[in-house]
């Protein structure tokens, strides 16, 4: 679908370091509107699919700056410039997917900017001094970086006030939205390929798979894990890698990252996936609910409007060795219905997702006529 007489540009963070949740985003608004321009500050051409190669992509001066692709955060306090530098004057929408500077294009004041809000930039919001925690800051480097993160909170919440609608991708992300842009939102969820997964035997193995990322408390698994003796197998690369295999048992197995055939594999073969970090949506909770498998995850975030409760998985109250371990003792004492929760992740279909960008984009106009209580709700 595209909107006739409409120019319509998708703007996103980065296009750089894997494929996650915000990109994933990204492909699929760039696959409902097939005529438009796609804006990003960095992009690793290489990592991109094959039909977005060909799209008419466009980045900021951060392309030209040393190893821009893989050191991007370095360049954080240069974002809000360079993606306020993109000149979109041109264009009639603009969807922004955002998690750190996307919302931030200075649109035509007759423009409408609908932005799908990943989450407030939680390093500079409440989970500062969390992030500060788990990445080892001194206590002059976190000073430094406070510093940082004031400034961009003045301007994270300027710039909020040049969107016309937010999305959110969870209930928890739109309270962070309330909360610190003071802007209502609508919640739709992200799109999960769930025709991707299916329910095979379980066989003796719990799993995880992700960015091996410090917030994700990977950690807090393996210790769990190493205490229990069960088997884990964790799949994904990232910072972390290093530390986290050195912390292993011999009863985890970390192999990297494989190809997405073997993820989807290992879905189907495992007892149930643990995830103990906190996530504004986190997709793979919904994808592993497509092959039928119970979550356990811990008790905050998306987590609670993708996992019900002994129902589709086990949510587990603090994010400790005990509470985790306790919480993996109480899946293996229930009598999982695979179909019912292969059923409950349908929620979260793909085609859902796209249903709702079609009525969007074809009503972008329309919206500001609507009850705005009745679209938000």
């Amino acid at each position: 679908m595209n909107t006739p007489g409409k120019n319509i540009a998708i703007v996103t963070d980065q296009l750089a370091s894997g494929i996650g949740g915000a990109e994933s985003i990204t492909f699929a608004v760039a696959e409902k509107l097939p005529g438009a321009d796609i804006y990003t500050t960095v992009c690793e051409y290489g990592i991109l699919p094959e039909h977005i190669k060909k799209r008419n992509i466009h980045t900021t001066f951060l392309q030209k700056l040393p190893r821009a692709t893989k050191l991007y955060k370095a360049y954080l306090p240069l974002m809000p410039t360079a993606i306020e530098y993109l000149d979109l004057q041109k264009y009639d929408i603009i969807f922004s997917s955002h998690h750190c500077a996307a919302k931030g294009i200075i649109p035509r004041p007759d423009a409408i900017h609908i932005c799908y809000c990943h989450s407030p930039a939680r390093y500079i919001w409440d989970m500062f001094w969390v992030y500060s925690e788990l990445n080892g800051f001194s206590r002059y480097k976190r000073l430094a970086s406070f510093f940082l993160a004031n400034y961009l909170r003045m301007w994270d919440v300027t710039s909020s006030n040049r969107v016309n609608y937010f999305i959110a991708n969870s209930s928890y992300t739109a309270a962070r939205i309330a909360k610190f842009y003071n802007r209502k939102s609508r919640v739709i969820y992200p799109p999960v390929e769930t025709a991707r997964f299916s329910h095979g035997e379980p066989e003796d193995f719990y799993f995880m798979a992700g960015r091996l990322v410090a917030y994700k408390r990977f950690d807090l698994a393996i210790r769990a894990f190493n205490a229990s003796g069960k088997k884990l197998v964790i799949v994904g690369d990232g910072v972390e890698y290093e530390k986290l295999r050195a912390m292993a048992g011999p009863n985890i197995t970390m192999p990297g990252k494989v190809p997405s055939v073997e993820v989807v594999d290992y879905m189907s073969r495992c007892r149930g996936f643990v995830f103990p970090g906190r996530e504004d949506f986190g997709i793979v909770m919904a994808e592993a609910q497509a092959a039928g498998k119970p979550v356990i995850a811990f008790r905050g975030g998306g987590a609670l409007d993708i996992v019900l409760d002994n129902e589709t998985g086990v949510l587990f109250e603090e994010q400790s060795i005990e509470s985790l371990n306790n919480a993996v003792k109480k899946a293996e004492e229930i009598d999982w219905d695979h179909k019912f929760i292969a059923r409950h992740a349908k929620k979260f279909d793909k085609k859902r997702f796209m249903d709702k960008l079609d009525f969007l984009f074809k009503n972008a106009r329309q919206l500001e006529k609507m009850d705005k209580k009745g679209f938000y709700d």
